[in-house]
C-alpha cells in the first residue's frame, strides 16, 4: 500500500470523496467547501496536508494533518488536527484508515507538534493515544433572563453582517480574537481570507456588534441565530451588551459557549442566564507533555489562586512531570526521579485536562485537587 501526499490536482477528487463519506456517516447533505473553507483551497500548500491512498488511479482513502498553532498564556504552542478520515464505501475492510492514522503519527513527529486533536468515536482512537477530555461551557440566555437582569442593556448596540470585502472590521474581530488567553493563529494578510474563513466555518455568518460607530465585539451564528459558534468582546460589559442586542434581535433562546479560562464571563451568565451545561470539545493526544502542561498550569495561575506545592506525575512510557506553583509562578518540567503517582497515557489526559474532577480519575491529593483540571479548551471554529 501507497500513502501519497495529495496536490493541488487531486483537489476536486478530494472534495468529492469526503462530500460522499460524510453525507452518508451524517446523514445529512455535506458541502465541505462551504463547511471548511480554510481547509479547501485549490494549492499545494493546502491540498499537501492531505494524504492519501489511491487504487485503479482513484483516490480511495484520505485524511488530512493540519498545523494549528495557539498561544496560551502567552506560550507558543504548536497544536494539529488529524481528521477527515474517510474510506470510500467499496475500498473499507482493506486497513486503509489504520495505515493513514499510522502516517498521519509520523507526519505529527515530523512537523514538531505539542499536541494533537481529532473527533469521532473515543474508543477507536484510544489505541493511537488520543482521549476525550477539555471542557467547554455551553450557556443558554432567554429574553425572560435579559429582562430581569440586564434590562435596557444593549439598546445602543448596532448588529451588522460582516461581510468578507469589510477588512476594517475583520481587522477589528481578529484583533479581538488574537487578545484571547487560548488563541488559535489566524493569518492576518492583507485581505484577511483565512480570518473570514475561520469565522464562516461550518455555515455560520458572522456579525460585528458595533457602539458608537466602534466594533466592540462579534459573534459567529448559525443560519437561525440561536446558537453561536464563537463570541468575543473587549470587555465584560462589552460582552454583557453584545449578548443582549443579539438575543433581543433573534427573539428566542440563545446558546453560546464560555470556556473554564473566562471565569468572569461564567460566573456573570451562570448566575443569570438560564443554566450551563458542560462537555469536552474533542479528543486530544499529548506529545510534548511538560510544554503543554506547563501553559496550561500558567493560564490557570492567571486568573484563580493556586496553592503553592509540587506534584510528581509518572506517564507509563513517557516519564515524571513535576508540576510546581512557588513565588516565581506555576509551571511544569520533566524531571529524573520518583513519582507521587503514575498513570497511563489515557489515565494522566483525564487527570490533568478532564472533564470531572482528578478524583473520578485516580487517587489525588489535596493539591491535584485543587489544581485540576487544567482548563484545555478549544474553539469550534478552530476545529481544522
Amino acid at each position: 500500500m501507497e500513502i501519497v501526499r495529495l496536490k493541488k490536482e487531486n483537489y476536486d477528487e478530494l472534495i468529492g470523496l469526503l462530500n460522499l463519506v460524510f453525507t452518508a456517516k451524517n446523514k445529512k447533505e455535506m458541502d465541505f467547501e462551504k463547511d471548511l473553507p480554510k481547509m479547501c483551497v485549490r494549492d499545494d500548500e493546502h491540498m499537501g496536508r492531505h494524504f492519501g491512498v489511491f487504487e485503479d488511479g482513484r483516490l480511495v482513502a484520505a485524511l488530512g494533518v493540519y498545523l494549528l498553532p495557539v498561544t496560551v498564556a502567552g506560550e507558543k504552542l504548536l497544536f494539529s488536527t488529524v481528521g477527515n478520515i474517510a474510506t470510500h464505501p467499496d475500498y473499507q475492510g482493506k486497513g486503509y484508515m489504520n495505515a493513514l492514522i499510522e502516517r498521519a503519527m509520523q507526519e505529527l513527529a515530523d512537523i514538531g507538534a505539542d499536541a494533537s486533536r481529532l473527533g469521532g468515536l473515543r474508543h477507536r482512537y484510544n489505541r493511537f493515544g488520543y482521549e476525550n477530555c477539555g471542557r467547554m461551557y455551553q450557556a443558554s440566555f432567554n429574553e425572560h433572563n435579559r429582562k430581569c437582569k440586564f434590562n435596557g442593556v444593549g439598546e445602543d448596540v448596532v448588529i451588522e453582517k460582516i461581510e468578507r470585502t469589510d477588512l476594517e472590521t475583520l481587522k477589528a474581530a481578529q484583533a479581538l480574537h488574537a487578545k484571547c488567553a487560548i488563541a488559535v493563529e489566524r493569518r492576518s494578510d492583507n485581505d484577511y481570507a483565512d480570518v473570514y474563513a475561520s469565522m464562516v466555518a461550518w455555515k455560520n455568518v458572522p456579525y460585528a456588534a458595533k457602539k458608537n460607530g466602534k466594533t466592540i465585539g462579534y459573534l459567529c451564528a448559525n443560519e437561525r441565530g440561536d446558537v453561536l459558534a464563537e463570541n468575543y468582546a473587549e470587555s465584560v460589559e462589552a460582552m454583557v451588551e453584545m449578548l443582549c442586542a443579539w438575543q433581543k434581535r433573534v427573539g428566542t433562546t440563545v446558546y453560546f459557549y464560555l470556556y473554564p479560562h473566562e471565569a468572569e464571563y461564567i460566573r456573570l451568565f451562570y448566575g443569570a442566564g438560564e443554566g450551563v451545561s458542560i462537555k469536552a470539545p474533542c479528543h486530544f493526544k499529548f506529545i510534548r507533555w511538560e510544554k503543554v502542561v506547563s501553559a496550561f498550569m500558567k493560564l490557570k495561575a492567571s486568573y484563580t489562586q493556586m496553592p503553592c506545592g509540587e506534584l510528581r506525575l509518572g506517564i507509563e512510557g513517557y516519564g515524571v512531570l513535576r508540576l510546581f506553583v512557588d513565588e516565581t509562578g506555576a509551571g511544569c518540567e520533566r524531571i529524573d526521579g520518583a513519582a507521587d503517582i503514575v498513570l497511563d497515557g489515557l489515565k494522566a489526559a483525564r487527570y490533568l485536562f478532564g472533564v470531572l474532577p482528578p478524583e473520578c480519575t485516580a487517587e489525588a491529593s489535596a493539591l491535584a485537587k485543587a489544581w485540576l483540571p487544567l482548563p484545555l479548551s478549544w474553539n469550534l471554529q478552530d476545529r481544522v
